[in-house]
């Protein structure tokens, strides 16, 4: 249990309905975010921390402001409740603001532990690895080990919807200001996690300080280098966009096609005009055969000449 007056981590409520939260979240990391880093295990063991200081393009936008990746931290079980039940453990990954702004934010992931290697995280389980090679009785002398894969911390992001909230840091000193961005979908890891023990943070209740939102789609993430395949970052607004899409799509057809559909549209047209016009003369003209024939063949000759040629619908 924090010694502090903390206002984080809190219960996420998937089950109640949560005012929605409008907004652009980028969160793409370098590759190289923890190229030669390390895991290290807290002195009271309570949980793994791994630097974020290499790379220099990352590109984290949340709403608005700029952030830098500073510290990946990994807690079991979970810091925040999910309906009131802890997930196995969570990653949090703590960044600092860029500008003269005081206000950090904390990207936060659930973990479920699986014994399926085929189904866990691949670079979560390069870390875990690591951090299992390190003695609990020797944590004082070494508390460190080399993470030995190449890590890519875009795997840990789900482009899937989150909460938002604000509040201190879940853990001592509990200082500061920072926006949450906690999910709830979590990511599978293989375990067992040996290296660290029960933590003893506990779950604060929200305040109006808090203002918990959820977004209504994921983040822009790096997974896949850009690539769409793997998750749907975005929700269509009904159908006026396939319609605008259908329309540009048809808007630059060859012009030997263009010109053929003009044609026989007006040539169908022309045919129209010249039965609705024979008609009226019927109707009006009807008894006198000579007039009914002149009025026919004008109308005919009519129908005929609104009929463009091909040069000009080309």
């Amino acid at each position: 249990m924090t010694s502090c007056n903390a206002t984080a981590p809190i219960d996420i409520p998937t089950g109640s309905n949560v005012n929605p939260i409008k907004g652009t979240f980028t969160c793409i990391y370098d590759a190289n975010l923890c190229s030669g880093a390390s895991v290290t295990v807290s002195a009271d063991l309570s949980y793994l921390s791994i630097p974020c200081s290499g790379g220099t393009s990352n590109t984290i936008s949340f709403y608005g402001k700029p952030y830098v990746p500073s510290e990946i931290r990994i807690y079991a079980p979970s810091l925040h409740t999910y309906n009131g039940s802890q997930a196995d453990a969570e990653m949090l990954i703590v960044h600092t603001a860029s500008s003269s702004s005081n206000e950090g934010l904390i990207v936060s992931v659930p973990i479920t532990m699986t014994t399926s290697s085929a189904s866990a995280n691949s670079d979560l389980a390069a870390i875990f690895q690591a951090a299992n090679t390190i003695n609990a009785s020797a944590v004082a002398i070494n508390a460190s080990a080399p993470i030995n894969d190449d890590i890519n911390a875009n795997s840990f992001i789900p482009a899937k919807p989150y909460y938002v909230y604000y509040g201190t840091l879940p853990y001592d000193s509990c200082s500061g200001n920072y926006y949450y961005a906690a999910f709830t979908d979590t990511m599978s890891a293989a375990g067992p996690l040996s290296a660290i023990v029960a933590n003893h943070i506990v779950t604060v209740p929200q305040s109006m300080k808090t203002n918990l939102q959820k977004s209504k789609t994921g983040p822009v993430t790096g997974v896949g280098s850009g690539s769409l395949d793997e998750y749907a970052l975005y929700e269509m607004v009904g159908d006026c966009d396939d319609t605008a899409d259908e329309s540009k799509s048809s808007s630059t057809p060859n012009a030997s096609t263009s010109g053929s559909q003009s044609i026989g549209i007006n040539i169908v047209w022309g045919i129209l005009i010249a039965i609705a016009l024979l008609g009226v003369a019927y109707v009006f003209l009807s008894g006198n055969s000579d007039s009914v024939t002149a009025t026919v063949s004008s109308a005919v000759s009519s129908a005929i000449s609104a009929v463009p040629s091909a040069d000009a619908t080309q």
